[in-house]
């Protein structure tokens, strides 16, 4: 579903962690800033489908008690937008890589393909058994100011 316009890319943030909050256990914190979810209609909408995935794997793998969802802007402009969690960690081996020769499944390769055709970029941080902290970084060329 295209964005329409700027501002509602963070509302539709907010919702899906309060959705993400309402089914299951896993408590959720939200700090997004609205002025680094300013993006085009391409743009938010993959980012939107990121944070999805992203939580969708914190549900499904993570094991947490706790996910954060943050923003920022970065010492060189760019943004980032931050899944974090108190899960069980991320096995280097599952962090990035071709779907067809590693196994596993395909939703951070997919995450990847989709955030390179914007100069961004998925940085996964893990630690076994210290979560994982997935950050989509975005050139700040990409934010449209209002």
């Amino acid at each position: 579903m295209p964005i329409g316009n700027r501002t509602e890319l963070h509302a539709r943030l907010i919702e899906l962690c309060k959705e993400f909050g309402e089914h299951g256990d896993v408590r959720h914190d939200v700090a997004l800033d609205v002025a680094h979810t300013l993006f085009d209609d391409e743009v938010g909408d993959v980012v939107y489908r990121t944070v999805r995935e992203l939580l969708t794997n914190v549900r499904q793998h993570a094991r947490a008690k706790q996910v954060r969802v943050s923003s920022v802007i970065r010492r060189d402009g760019s943004i980032g937008i931050t899944v974090a969690d108190d899960g069980i960690g991320l096995p280097p081996h599952r962090r990035r890589g071709n779907p067809m020769i590693e196994s596993g499944g395909i939703g951070l390769w997919s995450i990847d393909h989709r955030l390179r055709a914007f100069d961004a970029v998925l940085d996964v941080e893990a630690a076994e058994g210290q979560g994982t902290r997935a950050m989509v970084i975005l050139p700040g060329k990409l934010l449209v100011r209002r």
